[in-house]
């Protein structure tokens, strides 16, 4: 009897590709480093499990915590459709330059001077080089919190320390965590790190701003799982040399 032929341990997690070993770069989509050995399937259960919440009529669902606040900055608002919503997953993509950094420290320092806890985490800058853009922006206030950190597990501390309702992370790609495979920034990391964060958000009804990298064509860098793990994909373009900026 012939023996059945065994499946392509490796998988392209961009397109879905498969192959019979690892390789760099993806043979259909052509991505760098998104050919991952694929575990061996689960059998899925069918068994009821807890429900986080109890399902009622749509009518009777309260829309209090739904409700959009101002960011502080009247064209992001317009572009958002309104605000900030608490539990929102965002990404911010643009190129380096651009101002992603300077437009959220402001967002963040807005969103504190109407009450509101706010918590910037940069993993790319010292705490020192934001105070000092802080400083240039008039963006100090009591309710904004900072730090610099590159683990999830010690944002993950900072979040239940400061209990934050704007969570700002500069940047996903620079986040990592020693129990998940693969090297910091790359799409195994990103991916997890990125769900991880947006389910706290979920959870806790905080407000996830994620600023993302671009590649060199322009797409935003990490696996495209990334933006259909967010509720909003905003791109951030513009000459680094120019005031006109534009989000889309």
């Amino acid at each position: 009897m012939a023996k059945a032929p065994a499946k392509d341990p490796f998988r392209c997690v961009e397109c879905g590709w498969s192959a019979t070993k690892w390789v760099g770069r993806c043979g259909e989509c052509q991505a760098w480093g998104s050919v991952e050995e694929i575990a061996a399937p689960k059998k899925l259960s069918l068994v009821a499990g807890s429900v986080t919440s109890a399902a009622k009529p749509i009518g009777d669902v309260d829309l209090a915590s739904a409700k959009a606040r101002s960011s502080g900055v009247g064209e992001l608002d317009r572009v958002l459709g309104g605000g900030l919503v608490p539990g929102a997953a965002i990404l911010l993509a643009g190129e380096p330059g651009v101002g992603k950094s300077t437009l959220l420290l402001t967002v963040a320092a807005e969103t504190a001077k109407q009450g509101i806890l706010s918590l910037y985490i940069s993993g790319e800058e010292s705490a020192s080089q934001v105070r000092l853009r802080a400083e240039r922006l008039n963006a100090i206030d009591k309710n904004l919190w900072l730090a610099a950190e590159s683990d999830l597990g010690a944002v993950i501390a900072h979040i239940d320390l400061v209990k934050p309702e704007l969570l700002v992370i500069d940047s996903i790609q620079t986040i990592s965590s020693s129990t998940v495979d693969g090297s910091p920034g790359g799409v195994t990391q990103v991916r997890e790190i990125a769900a991880a964060l947006i389910r706290i958000a979920k959870e806790r009804s905080i407000t996830l701003v994620l600023v993302g990298h671009v590649t060199k064509d322009g797409s935003i860098a990490g696996p495209r799982l990334l933006e259909h793990l967010v509720d909003v994909v905003l791109n951030f373009e513009g000459e680094r040399h120019s005031r006109l900026r534009l989000i889309r």
